[in-house]
């Protein structure tokens, strides 16, 4: 391929950041971006040295046309960024896969990787034609992951084990895709952060591990709660990870409990059991350490939760549940305003092998207004 079919191609601007297509004079850069640890780990579970010299980046920038795709430098501020693009275009099926990547570790977690990504996904619908566009990333990047969901982008299955990665150890790959005119349901939790004048509620993330750890090291944590205590920080990844694998497929979201005066993590809570249809959805899960219980931390917490529930995402239910022994957690759950509903029996089995007894509750739309003055005057106190 030639110099000059490198640079053809339509340059697409967004109110941040255009995408032009790549050439061989942006060899270097990206050869850069592939020496960077972070970045190639979590674009391709890779150690550093992607390319071994500029002339394997150019290879790498001809692939693109001789797969149907094309390859875009992401620029910002008047200079390259990262890379955006296609390949595999299916005239028939009228699909294609895209790939996605900021080089520049100092603009993570700005937007513009949403941006780019939204610019060549409008591009393929509306100039190329595409119904289906898919990608794939690795289950480990749920920031990214999250980024695509926003983008339209939906989980269609995990692949486990799925990649190897340079660290020895097998991953598990996420398979998206955006349909166009496919609308998102108007029920759709998202991580989103909550912040109070007590807590503040950030979206839960596998580095968040070592300080929540410091809280599960409480052993009464656990009592009630039917995950095995944690007395490793591995064990507290392990417990991140499996509610992170669970954010994945969209059925929960967990948020990591900060207390604002002195910023220290006190604990955990998330939404669980999400159903879009019926606009429903729980709050479970809830840990604190023991210098936050009994002050206005869970207090404030549920109703951050509520609020953005019934008013930001128009739930006509949220339900809690707790052990039926769990005396406390009762007291606590009927004094934020929920009502019993009911006791499951042999709801689940624990991991000391009691089979417990769980005691429902809910707060319906219409029971919300209510509710929220209560709460909101409990935490004026």
């Amino acid at each position: 391929m030639t110099h000059a079919q490198t640079t053809s191609g339509p340059t697409l601007r967004g109110e941040r950041v255009a995408l032009r297509p790549m050439t061989h004079d942006d060899a270097p850069i990206i050869k850069r971006w592939g020496d960077d640890a972070d970045f190639a780990w979590f674009q391709w579970g890779r150690n550093p040295q992607r390319w071994k010299d500029d002339a394997s980046a150019r290879e790498w920038i001809d692939r693109f046309a001789e797969r149907d795709g094309k390859l875009f430098a992401i620029e910002y501020d008047g200079r390259a960024i990262g890379q955006a693009n296609y390949r595999d275009w299916q005239p028939k099926a009228r699909s294609a896969e895209v790939g996605i990547g900021i080089g520049e570790k100092a603009l993570w977690s700005k937007g513009l990787g949403r941006e780019a990504l939204n610019l060549l996904v409008r591009h393929l619908v509306d100039d190329v034609g595409a119904h289906r566009i898919s990608l794939h990333v690795l289950a480990f990047n749920d920031r990214a992951i999250n980024s695509y969901k926003a983008c339209g982008f939906e989980v269609e299955g995990i692949e486990k084990d799925a990649v190897m990665t340079d660290r020895g150890y097998f991953a598990d790959d996420v398979a998206m895709a955006f349909i166009a005119g496919r609308q998102p349901p108007a029920f759709d939790p998202r991580p989103v952060t909550l912040e109070g004048r007590h807590v503040r509620l950030e979206p839960l993330h596998m580095e968040h591990a070592a300080e929540l750890f410091e809280v599960q090291r409480d052993p009464e944590i656990f009592r009630y709660l039917s995950a095995p205590p944690a007395k490793t920080v591995a064990d507290t990844e392990g417990y991140i990870r499996s509610a992170l694998n669970l954010a994945i497929l969209g059925e929960h979201l967990p948020w990591l409990t900060r207390r604002v005066s002195d910023g220290k993590a006190i604990g955990t809570t998330r939404y669980g059991a999400i159903d879009r249809i019926n606009k429903s959805v729980e709050i479970g899960w809830t840990m604190l350490g023991p210098d936050a219980r009994r002050t206005a931390a869970n207090t404030e917490a549920k109703y951050l939760q509520l609020r953005h529930a019934f008013d930001t995402l128009g739930a006509a239910r949220v339900w809690l549940k707790t052990d039926a022994i769990n005396v406390r957690s009762q007291q606590a759950i009927e004094r934020i305003g929920a009502k019993l509903e009911g006791t499951i029996r042999n709801e689940r089995f624990m991991p000391t092998g009691r089979l417990r007894d769980a005691k429902y509750y809910s707060i319906l739309d219409r029971e919300w207004p209510e509710v929220r003055t209560h709460l909101e005057a409990l935490l004026a106190r």
